[in-house]
Order: structure tokens, then sequence, then C-alpha cells
């Protein structure tokens, strides 16, 4: 992890670094798909290409997930590394507390790259980082619910859990 740290430190080594992975080292329109008329913008609209076949403008984001996103693309690369190390799945507090971005954009982030993988692995089936149920119940004062005591029934809790784990053994 630290080796790619040092690696992609800033968002400019990140564009291109995915210029590369992308292009392979010839950038083509990715509206069009021509290569041979590409013109490399310089001074601050680095990273900014122009198509002369069909006059558009066109970065290494475009096209991509990573469109429209203010993100710098280092972080992008580092949340890409994370979600594929993390087997069991990356919750978007531990991401924005890893790479420096709010919970909001960790969730957002988590989001297009998900979109992004498919549903290769499954993980697209059920995806809740928390859940509540039976919030009614723990809502009504005492006199409603009743005096059931703390081990009078099944709470809802209890029962959506065991709902949860046998519909998990008949489709494993």
């Amino acid at each position: 992890m630290f080796k790619l740290f040092s690696m992609i430190p800033d968002a400019d080594a990140g564009r291109l670094y995915l210029e590369e992975r992308r292009w392979q080292g010839l950038v083509h329109c990715p509206y069009r798909g021509c290569t041979d008329q590409i013109i490399a913008r310089r001074g601050k609209r680095r990273g900014y290409y122009r198509c002369r076949a069909c006059d558009g403008e066109f970065t290494v984001r475009t096209g991509t997930i990573f469109e429209r996103s203010h993100v710098p693309l280092n972080k992008w690369v580092y949340a890409t590394y994370l979600l594929a190390m993390f087997c069991r799945g990356l919750s978007s507090t531990q991401l924005s507390k890893m790479i420096g971005v709010t919970q909001k954009t960790a969730w957002l982030m988590l989001g297009r790259l998900r979109e992004a993988r498919g549903g290769e692995d499954g993980m697209t089936a059920v995806v809740a980082d928390e859940m509540c149920i039976g919030a009614k119940e723990l809502r009504k004062d005492a006199d409603e619910r009743g005096n059931q005591g703390r081990r009078a029934g099944n709470s809802d809790h209890q029962t959506a859990f065991k709902h949860c784990m046998a519909h998990e053994e008949t489709t494993a």
C-alpha cells in the first residue's frame, strides 16, 4: 500500500498513471476513436486533449466513472485499490478516513466503483452498512409496548436475523 502512495503521490501523478493504463502511450479520442489528430493542451490545461477530427475536447476521465468528479485521481486510484483488497467490503466511513475525503464523497465513490465492477462477485445483491428493524416499537412508551421485560419473547431484531440466516442456508 505504501508503495502505491509513493508511486502516485498527487493528482497529476494519478492522471499520468491512468493515462498510461487506459491508452498505453497512444491517446485516442473517446468520441470517434481516432488517434492521429490528437493535440495535447499545454499550460493550465495539462491533461486535456483536443481531437481535430471531431473538434472534441477530452481528458482521461471522459467516458469513465471518474467523469464529472472533483475528487483527485490519486484518491480514486487509492479507493479502487482498497476496495479490491478488502474481501468483505469497505464502508464509506472507513474509506473516508483512509483517503482523506468526507463520508458522503466516499459513499458516492464506492457507489460508482461498485456499479463499474458489476455483479461478478454477488456483492451487488444486497449492500447494507447498518439496518434498524423494529424502530417503531422502540419509540412507543412502556405502557403502549406492554410489560414484556427483556426476555419476554422474540424481538423484531431476532426474528429478522433468524430469517436472514435461514435464507442464507437455503441459497448456499
